[in-house]
């Protein structure tokens, strides 16, 4: 980076009482359309007009005017006008921020005139906040002088020193003398007031000069000023899941690397090390349901996206039988031995959604030997009596526990057992002693005295139980597996979110 002091530019606009100031700020309209009075579609497009929409249109007529003032310009930034109509009659934006934002056609570079003419130019600058309008910088000059940079720390005299490449965002002058005009990549900042200026928009993201223009001299900043494209989401794996779950996000190239990330407000620990558009983090705890995510780089750029992420509330095992082992975080279950005391149950009820609990199981491991016998599936609405004081599953079946409802088991064809009755699936129905294999998903809802069953998406039983044998409306459910047969270990998977 080096400083260029240039000497000798001592002359900015020529000067305004000799110019014939135009009619309009653009040049775009006869004098005679300024009589026009309808708000926003026929008022000039110049200061003038601008405020007279400002201070007594509303931000329907805010809107028409800016759409016209893009148009003239040869805008395509069109999907900001609504946003930007609003801010100008609330927080009565000056005019000249406004044509920094979406008025010039600043493509030229250094030696262009915004799109404007020099009368037109003249006309701009008399209605600056008392900042001169400069100039474009000299680079040619004979006079030039480099000058080696200060120490590396040494802070810049403006901040912030990087922001979006749409632009329209305040730069602060923080040293003295402050310059009388700044151009930032090539293109210049409208001056505010309480020296400000408005950050030009940029076509490219990257690294770019900054040029300090005083009454007589410049300042180049080398690569002083960093654009970078206003962050995109692109994907959010799995889009739900519970407290401690591991998720990964994937975005557009944010100029700089991922650096926070919060879900429903709260931070959320990162792991490995996250690139500038990649991260993976943990889900915070104390949450539930929708919650809105917010993403910020090391530079600056942010995302900020409403109900990006759905928190549930995650099924573990709990209660199981003695043959049976409790791993990986209590999300699965694994037969040790024997054939019976193989009932594992969920740790919490399982919560009433839509109307209807579920869970989901995926099949691990399979044995060699299996036979007519297999796991059932279902739900059980649990006393004291089936859990030891240990957690230990008393029932050597899930048919013995006090009230449940199952469906499985399989003895040549698959059974529906409810608490006092036992009946036979349909021919053709599911058959888990053969239909399952190592990676078979299985989701188990109970809903409107229905047992369904689903194995990999597919719908293979549909149950009805009595209402006089079925659990009450009040009545909490819990998950439960019996494990028998050839599979010798399941997990337990989250549910999408309904």
């Amino acid at each position: 980076m080096a400083w260029i002091l240039r000497r000798g530019v001592n002359s900015f606009l020529p000067n305004l009482a000799q110019q014939e100031a135009p009619h309009t700020l653009l040049g775009l309209h006869e004098p005679q359309e300024a009589e026009v009075t309808l708000f926003g579609l026929h008022e000039p497009l110049d200061k003038e007009g601008y405020l007279h929409v400002r201070d007594y249109g509303d931000e329907a007529s805010m809107e028409s005017f800016l759409r016209r003032l893009l148009q003239s310009q040869k805008h395509e930034l069109t999907e900001i006008i609504p946003c930007l109509a609003v801010m100008c009659c609330k927080e009565k934006k000056d005019f000249e921020e406004v044509l920094s934002i979406v008025g010039h056609d600043m493509s030229a570079g250094y030696t262009s005139t915004l799109g404007f003419s020099q009368t037109s130019m003249n006309s701009l600058s008399q209605d600056t906040t008392g900042v001169e309008v400069p100039q474009p910088p000299v680079h040619d000059s004979e006079d030039a002088a480099t000058m080696p940079l200060p120490a590396s720390q040494a802070p810049l005299p403006f901040e912030p020193s990087n922001g979006s490449a749409f632009g329209g965002f305040r730069i602060k002058w923080r040293a003295n003398p402050v310059p009388v005009g700044i151009w930032i990549g090539g293109r210049p900042c409208a001056p505010l007031r309480e020296d400000s200026f408005v950050a030009p928009c940029s076509d490219i993201s990257g690294s770019v000069d900054v040029v300090a223009v005083f009454k007589d001299q410049e300042v180049n900043f080398t690569r002083a000023f960093s654009y970078w494209e206003p962050g995109i989401l692109h994907s959010i794996t799995p889009s739900y899941g519970a407290q401690d779950g591991e998720i990964k996000v994937k975005t557009s190239h944010l100029g700089g690397e991922i650096a926070e990330i919060s879900l429903g407000g709260q931070k959320c620990r990162l792991l490995g090390r996250p690139t500038a558009t990649d991260a993976c983090f943990v889900v915070p705890p104390d949450l539930e349901g929708p919650v809105k995510l917010q993403l910020a780089a090391t530079n600056g750029n942010e995302i900020t996206m409403e109900a990006a992420f759905t928190v549930i509330e995650s099924v573990l095992f709990g209660h199981a039988g003695s043959c049976l082992e409790i791993l990986d975080g209590s999300s699965s279950v694994h037969r040790t031995t024997g054939v019976n005391h193989g009932v594992c149950i969920s740790s919490k009820p399982l919560r009433l959604q839509n109307m209807e609990h579920r869970f989901r199981v995926r099949v691990d491991e399979m044995g060699s030997k299996g036979g007519l016998r297999a796991l059932a599936v279902g739900f059980a609405v649990l006393s004291s009596l089936d859990v030891m004081p240990s957690g230990q599953v008393r029932a050597k079946e899930a048919t013995d526990l006090s009230r449940a409802w199952l469906v499985g088991y399989d003895r040549g064809g698959a059974l529906l057992c409810s608490p006092g009755s036992l009946q036979k699936l349909p021919a053709g129905a599911w058959r888990p002693a053969k239909d399952l294999e190592v990676g078979s998903m299985l989701e188990i809802l109970f809903r409107q005295n229905q047992i369904i069953v689903y194995q990999d998406n597919q719908e293979r039983a549909c149950c009805f139980v009595n209402a006089e044998e079925g659990p009450g409306q009040n009545e909490e459910l819990h998950a439960v597996v019996d494990l028998q047969g050839a599979v010798t270990r399941i997990s337990l998977v989250n549910c999408e979110p309904s």
